[in-house]
């Protein structure tokens, strides 16, 4: 969904800055939108749409993400592994999220005094 955001903003012709002046939006926040890094609301989606001239489901391809238990032998009372299937755009996102968590812990860890 990104991707396309960003290339339909390029297209356009229009910078993150203009794109963020357009949509009443920090630079900044808009590019953590745009990059993935922040989730983006549907309001948003649509403030989005409108700014570049487009339909919102132009802009805004969703793809349906589950998690699949294939083969699953457990029931609710079962103890043991069970292993899932999540999508690797998932999992990176996942990955950046706790990143900027820990990053943000230590920040505070610092903030209060406790390293």
């Amino acid at each position: 969904m990104h991707e396309r955001l960003i290339n339909f903003r390029k297209a356009k012709g229009i910078s993150q800055k203009e794109m963020a002046e357009k949509i009443a939006m920090e630079q900044t926040t808009y590019s953590r939108k745009e990059r993935g890094i922040s989730p983006i609301t549907d309001n948003e989606w649509e403030r989005f749409a409108k700014a570049l001239d487009v339909n919102i489901e132009e802009i805004r391809e969703e793809k349906n993400f589950s998690m699949k238990n294939e083969n699953c032998t457990f029931h609710e009372n079962s103890i043991g592994n069970q292993y899932v299937n999540i999508p690797e755009q998932m999992m990176e996102m996942l990955m950046k999220y706790n990143k900027m968590l820990e990053s943000e812990v230590e920040r505070l860890k610092v903030l209060i005094g406790e390293k």
